[in-house]
């Protein structure tokens, strides 16, 4: 985290997380990590149902205009399936809405959370599987 992050729109969040009281780091980082979720709309370029992440490359046309290639990451294979995927739900062309943590090293890349279809189909079973961040939000705040 640098002075900017500090110093940033996230910067009271990012306080409040690192402060919480009786959580160990790991939970601070990971809390941290899932509050500063991003989204990003674009089309398919391309879908690996795959292990040991699932990936999906999607063009973003970014606020410039210009179309850069972004990966997103999921969980894997069985763990999708377990969320009832079935390898078919995107295909390239498909117009999709990411929602997730992205990489921290800048580069155009998206652990997803969340993928929201043209027609406001919602699938989950990305790497932050709502169901845990909420166990975590509360166990957070019980302490």
């Amino acid at each position: 985290m640098t002075d900017a992050d500090r110093d940033g729109p996230m910067g009271d969040k990012i306080q409040k997380y690192l402060a919480a009281a009786g959580g160990s780091a790991e939970d601070r980082v990971r809390l941290m990590r899932l509050a500063w979720d991003m989204t990003i709309s674009g089309v398919v370029t391309e879908v690996h149902f795959v292990n040991p992440h699932a990936r999906i490359f999607l063009d973003v046309i970014d606020e410039s205009g210009a179309s850069r290639q972004w990966l997103a990451e999921g969980a894997n294979v069985i763990a999708l399936r377990l969320h009832g995927w079935t390898g078919d739900e995107i295909k390239p062309g498909d117009r999709i809405t990411v929602t997730g943590a992205p990489s921290r090293d800048g580069s155009p890349r998206i652990e997803w959370r969340e993928i929201v279809l043209t027609d406001g189909t919602s699938l989950g079973g990305g790497n932050g599987f709502p169901k845990e961040r909420d166990e975590l939000f509360e166990r957070l705040e019980q302490q």
